[in-house]
């Protein structure tokens, strides 16, 4: 069953075409629908459809400039051309593109079905092409051995009798969305061998836990690894989750066992892959080149920047710092396990800081933390971000009450409930996603003050609170913000006229 996504700016249309077709008897089933271009664009990516039938003219994005987006990711990416005008300047431009069949509205229920039913065939015989073709020899079996095998007498790579031109190892990983569980190989590699054609010189053998590749054509650039990982994983059915680690092409045969280690060490980063699943040479060459950090990413320092993201209600932000994590984790050499051990940490210590903040906030808090047992089961960084970022949305919505304020009010406020950390103008203009400078003069403009002097402000009138209640002067300075005592009695004093120590007691007179 081939999957279909309909883009149509027209209501009407997008149902009608639901309906009119049996779209299961011809071997298609639809699986989304878009209202306009940019829709079309971020659909595509969720469930890349075999066919698009697409709307010509659209607000917007028209339905060309969609085409041309997608095709620079999936050049093998099917479309059905569907305009209200018969317009052939359209329809060449729409042909040049390559697309499979340009209709006029209202659309033929009989000339649509026909149309379909030739991609049909064109999706059908492009399946065929990339079977993989297991040999009816055993050279499946002398592959596994000479790659896998642990015994210490290997065999000689020249004993497979292999004279092709090229060798690529590629390794398969499957694995079910939920847990590190994998998915029976055995029956995944018999649906690779299925209407096999000997032409095609590509051996399929069990390596390990995954599935090895070894072929002849090469595979030299990412977007045809991107293509070859979607249609192996359209004749698997849909796996829910596949990853594919490709070795660099070598012309020796005795070099097969330099590309399956390096496959096997593309494979076990897959923690870092792409948005696509896949890993080739370039991202070994990016680790190999990256300059080790010395310093392991401190929980506490990340916490502060994740809790401030989500304290302004600012899940872009969060997402940023999210990012950011990772990738200086990554720098730092850190493994999976410690990777999603540091960010549930970071996470745990950012929300415990919300209730304080947001009264009532606590229920809702706690259903958030609640996914760090699933952070555990994702297999990318990617999906963690992704996982960590729709809770945060959920928890936001949970507590903002449909609230919208400005920037600069979310910038007062978070002054007020968070005057005692380390504030800095350059932080909260990272949190904020503004040019630091630029966001100085919006907050005078706005204020009055400078930052500094705004924070100073805030932080002294709560210090003349707690002197008011007989509190120490240096447990005030530093409840307040201020590490060094002398600073802030030198601040208290050019606000207030009389020192700390003066103000107390003073106060205490007059009770």
């Amino acid at each position: 069953m081939f999957k279909v996504m309909i883009v149509d700016d027209e209501p009407s249309i997008r149902e009608g075409l639901k309906t009119i077709i049996n779209w299961n008897e011809i071997g298609f089933e639809v699986v989304d629908a878009a209202v306009n271009g940019r829709d079309a664009i971020q659909k595509f990516e969720r469930w890349k459809p075999d066919l698009t039938i697409m709307d010509i003219r659209m607000p917007g994005m028209s339905g060309l400039e969609v085409i041309e987006h997608i095709r620079e990711q999936h050049q093998q990416a099917h479309f059905l051309i569907l305009s209200g005008h018969a317009d052939f300047e359209y329809a060449r431009k729409a042909l040049g593109f390559g697309v499979d069949g340009y209709l006029l509205k209202p659309v033929d229920e009989d000339e649509m079905q026909d149309e379909l039913r030739r991609v049909h065939g064109s999706l059908h015989r492009e399946q065929q092409d990339m079977i993989i073709h297991i040999p009816e020899t055993p050279l499946s079996e002398k592959v596994e051995q000479l790659l896998v095998s642990s015994s210490s007498q290997h065999q000689s790579a020249t004993s497979l009798q292999l004279h092709w031109e090229r060798y690529q190892l590629i390794l398969i990983e499957c694995s079910h969305v939920q847990g590190d569980e994998k998915v029976n190989f055995f029956t995944q590699m018999q649906k690779l061998a299925e209407y096999s054609n000997d032409a095609y010189h590509r051996i399929v053998f069990r390596a390990g836990p995954y599935i090895g590749l070894l072929t002849e054509q090469a595979y030299m650039q990412h977007h045809e690894l991107i293509q070859l990982k979607e249609h192996i994983w359209s004749w698997l059915h849909d796996e829910p989750e596949m990853y594919l680690a490709a070795s660099h092409v070598v012309t020796d045969l005795e070099d097969l066992r330099l590309i399956y280690e390096e496959a096997s060490t593309l494979i076990a980063q897959r923690f870092w892959c792409d948005d696509h699943g896949v890993m080739s040479t370039e991202l070994a060459v990016d680790r190999a080149t990256t300059e080790p950090l010395a310093d392991v990413p401190l929980a506490g320092e990340w916490s502060d920047r994740l809790y401030y993201a989500v304290d302004i209600r600012n899940v872009a932000a969060a997402e940023r710092v999210l990012e950011e994590l990772c990738d200086i984790s990554w720098k730092a050499g850190l493994s999976e396990r410690e990777v999603k051990s540091l960010c549930s940490h970071v996470l745990s210590l950012a929300l415990s800081r919300l209730p304080a903040s947001v009264p009532g906030s606590g229920a809702a808090v706690q259903q958030c933390l609640s996914l760090i047992p699933e952070l555990y089961a994702v297999s990318t960084t990617r999906q963690m971000i992704t996982l960590v970022v729709s809770r945060l949305e959920k928890l936001l919505q949970s507590i903002n009450h449909g609230t919208h304020e400005s920037v600069m009010k979310q910038m007062t406020d978070f002054i007020q409930r968070n005057y005692s950390d380390n504030l800095k103008l350059e932080l909260l203009a990272e949190i904020f996603n503004y040019n630091s400078a630029y966001l100085g003069k919006m907050f005078k403009t706005h204020t009055g003050e400078s930052f500094n002097h705004f924070l100073d402000q805030v932080r002294l009138e709560q210090a003349k609170s707690l002197l008011a209640q007989g509190m120490k002067v240096h447990k005030v300075a530093s409840q307040v913000g201020y590490a060094n005592v002398d600073y802030f009695h030198s601040k208290f004093k050019k606000y207030t006229g009389i020192s700390p120590s003066a103000y107390r007691d003073q106060q205490n007179d007059d009770v």
